[in-house]
């Protein structure tokens, strides 16, 4: 009786061949780190708010609101969202006080639980 051998399943070995003979090559190793540094480059660039959602958060700041009126995003061009929780009470003079400070805002209201 006489043992068989299996081919292999997989790619494995193939892959691995694959890489190796793509890390010794400098095109691809700068590719790859030029990759890697815009990646860096680019989250660095989107960790400052821009200067109008800081002047859309001072006037959300300075502007009186109700217990059910909250925040729910800034937009990168100042763009104010925020959602009444139970009922839309007191979102129409939150909308006119944004409104006169010059920023735009919108409004979603929350189903109740």
């Amino acid at each position: 009786m006489r043992l068989r051998i299996r081919p292999r399943l997989g790619t494995f070995g193939r892959l691995t061949r694959s890489v190796m003979r793509r890390v010794a090559d400098p095109r691809w190793v700068a590719a790859l780190l030029f990759t890697l540094a815009l990646f860096a480059f680019s989250a660095c660039a989107t960790l400052e708010p821009t200067p109008e959602q800081q002047s859309a958060r001072a006037a959300w700041d300075s502007c009186p609101k109700s217990a059910n009126l909250a925040l729910a995003s800034i937009a990168a061009d100042g763009l104010i969202r925020f959602r009444a929780v139970s009922s839309p009470s007191g979102a129409r003079a939150l909308a006119e006080c944004l409104r006169m400070m010059g920023v735009p805002s919108t409004l979603a209201v929350a189903a109740a639980p």
